[in-house]
């Protein structure tokens, strides 16, 4: 039927081209082209995509089909007539599933490699023949291989035990040895064969099967031979053992969440690019359809600024309506100065002689106050302009100061870490691979910034200094006189007995990549002295009530599934338990050794200034009246100090004269050993 609807379609066409040409014989005609050959090349392609799992492990409505797997996928396409194509095809990659839920734990990853036969039906005899895309559907067989694994234990072979609390640990919940449980990570590294544990006594089973592939997409063609595809194929295999759970699966790994009984499918969501090995005939010669005895000229008549010149030969095309133009279509120029008659504001200027833009002739004066304009470097011959601007209108953006606390390009002290993170308002950014940077406050002003600064600096974050936030987020130090400006009213600010709460996604012993972060954005990363990197989200919060909404956010709109609730306060991290909550679960903190301290040799000094470049001439002065003026450097910044007291008394009385002095900002700064201390827990050891 299609055959005759096609033919009965050209012998229209050819009647209708034979009736043209009999009433129209006495026009001259162009050759019409010979009719092509329809005739078809080999199509070769490759494609990337993505692989989403459908089957009794993890709720099949759950997780966005474009972020999964990747797939590879190796196609010869030959087109049988012009809306049915014949596809073989080759297809790599890897499905997988993770549940994590409190009435099951299941996981397993499976290598696939698929084979098969597609026929594809692209709507040509049905759509506009200049259409730009091209929509398809395809129905076909394969042949599918699985080798599927699961992950039961870690990198030290501990076995992953689920507990009622949402975390893992290394015993079950109900063991008597249970309160000594350390909590574990998974590895992700899929190590046990499911095949092989036959916990389902289905023995050797086959670890292949057919599917048959039903897909849908729209192909784009970019150049005569080149082709871009999107599409989505539905794979529905005839075996429910890919997951190596069915509808019949028991035991305690299946609990009350039975199997769903139906076959396991897969879904593959990819884009290709294939080339199409015809060569492209001319559809006829080049001499063809053109006769020498024909005045083609004669049909190119358009006129389009109306001047009386035809356009392919007008050398002014768009001169004004009403302009007198010469053969060529130009506008007239009776004097030869170069300016049109219809610009010109003198008519007959002298043959040779400069004028200005109008056509008028240049006397001495006029071509003297042009060259002093040529030659102006003053402005004073500039165009001004005045410009009211209004507040809120301007356009130059307000900058940003924090203050870092600290930039390493290794591993950081555990001890200083949980001292970090007892900072609310602290952010860590990492750039590249080494990189971190510590830095706390948001300020749109120095002098908060500043006083900031003086504060970290008293709780004995001795690196502390005023940054500007760039553009693409990083920082640069804004300065010695930012970093020493005057700043009144700054008191003691130790470490105060105020909770942190915060969201910890995990410690893992290798760097997460962005995939596995899931595409979460606020997140802290920072590596420690035990060699782990510590993920947390960003924000901190002041009640475990919020901390445990975030969480919760975190698992049903990311699948981040093993978050747990950290607490710090002091400079140190507590367990949920000294912080109120009440918890069963065991926090597996190792208490920091605390350091002794000689309460004989703490001392209190003076800071009257800390600068990375020589000292201002001004300020060298002023340090000069004072006595036993002391300087120390570190990390390119020198700081210089005042007297040395043993009781914070003495030095608060010597810090009123130094400002009396004129050197405002001065604070009080406590050392032991050399080593910056918190003025409040210099207090606390010497017992005042």
């Amino acid at each position: 039927m299609v055959k005759q609807f096609v033919s009965f379609l050209f012998a229209i066409l050819m009647c209708t081209v034979a009736v043209a040409t009999d009433d129209n014989d006495s026009i001259p005609q162009k050759k019409e082209p010979p009719v092509k050959e329809m005739f078809y090349g080999p199509t070769v392609g490759l494609g990337v995509g993505m692989l989403k799992f459908y089957g009794d492990v993890l709720d099949a409505n759950y997780g966005n089909p474009l972020v999964s797997n990747i797939g590879y996928d190796l196609h010869v396409k030959q087109q049988l007539n012009a809306f049915l194509t014949a596809k073989f095809y080759v297809l790599f990659g890897t499905v997988s599933a993770n549940e994590r839920t409190a009435e099951r734990n299941l996981n397993f990853r499976s290598a696939l490699r698929v084979g098969g036969f597609a026929l594809i039906y692209d709507f040509d005899h049905l759509l506009p023949k200049d259409r730009i895309i091209n929509p398809f559907i395809s129905l076909g067989i394969e042949s599918v291989e699985f080798h599927s694994k699961t992950d039961l234990y870690d990198e030290y072979g501990n076995e992953y035990n689920y507990w009622s609390d949402g975390s893992i640990r290394n015993l079950p919940e109900d063991d008597p040895n249970a309160s000594s449980a350390i909590i574990i990570q998974r590895d992700y590294f899929f190590e046990t064969d499911l095949r092989e544990m036959n916990v389902d006594g289905y023995g050797k089973y086959p670890e292949r099967t057919f599917a048959i592939p039903i897909g849908a997409g729209a192909k784009m063609h970019m150049t005569e031979n080149i082709d871009f595809t999107v599409g989505m194929t539905y794979h529905m295999t005839f075996s429910d053992l890919i997951d190596n759970v069915t509808g019949d699966s028991g035991g305690d790994r299946i609990g009350d969440h039975a199997g769903n009984g139906g076959k396991d499918k897969f879904l593959m969501t990819s884009f290709s690019v294939s080339y199409n090995f015809l060569k492209h005939k001319k559809d006829y010669d080049e001499d063809d359809g053109f006769d020498e005895d024909i005045d083609y000229l004669a049909y190119d008549t358009d006129d389009e600024d109306g001047d009386g010149v035809i356009d392919f030969i007008d050398e002014c095309p768009w001169t004004p309506a009403g302009v007198e133009v010469d053969e060529k279509g130009c506008p007239l120029d009776k004097d030869g100065d170069f300016v049109p008659n219809y610009k010109d504001d003198e008519l007959e200027s002298r043959e040779g002689a400069p004028v200005n833009r109008t056509g008028v002739e240049m006397t001495d004066d006029m071509i003297y106050d042009a060259y002093l304009h040529y030659i102006d470097s003053t402005g004073m011959f500039a165009e001004t302009s005045t410009q009211k601007i209004v507040a809120g209108e301007r356009s130059k953006q307000k900058k940003r100061y924090k203050v870092s606390v600290g930039q390493f390009t290794g591993a950081i002290d555990a001890d200083l870490v949980d001292k970090f993170l007892s900072i609310p308002d602290v952010e860590i950014k990492t750039f590249g691979d080494t990189l971190t940077v510590i830095a706390v406050g948001d300020y749109d002003n120095l002098p908060e910034a500043v006083k900031r600064k003086i504060e970290l600096t008293e709780q004995g974050f001795d690196a502390a200094i005023v940054v500007e936030q760039a553009k693409d987020g990083t920082f640069k130090s804004v300065g010695d006189a930012a970093n020493n400006m005057d700043v009144n009213d700054v008191a003691d600010h130790p470490f105060t007995d105020e909770i942190v709460f915060r969201v910890q996604l995990g410690a893992f012993s290798k760097r997460l990549t962005q995939k596995e972060l899931k595409g979460l954005q606020n997140v802290m990363e920072i590596k420690g002295s035990d060699g782990l990197y510590k993920y947390l989200y960003s924000q901190s919060f002041k009640t475990v009530e919020e901390a445990a909404g975030k969480k919760i956010d975190l698992a049903v709109d990311y699948g981040v599934k093993d978050a747990f609730v950290v607490a710090y306060q002091g400079g140190k991290r507590i367990r949920l338990k000294d912080a109120g909550v009440n918890t069963t679960a065991t926090e597996n903190i190792t208490p920091a050794s605390e350091k002794t301290y000689d309460k004989e040799k703490i001392r209190f000094k003076i800071q009257i200034g800390s600068y990375k470049n020589q000292l201002p001439t001004e300020v060298l002065s002023k340090f000069m009246e004072l006595e036993d003026v002391d300087q120390t450097t570190k990390d390119g910044l020198t700081r210089y100090t005042a007297g040395e007291f043993t009781s914070y008394e003495e030095a608060e009385a010597y810090k009123a004269k130094v400002i009396e002095a004129g050197i405002g900002g001065a604070f009080v700064i406590a050392t032991h050993e050399e080593e910056l201390l918190p003025v409040a827990k210099a207090r606390e050891i010497i017992g005042e």
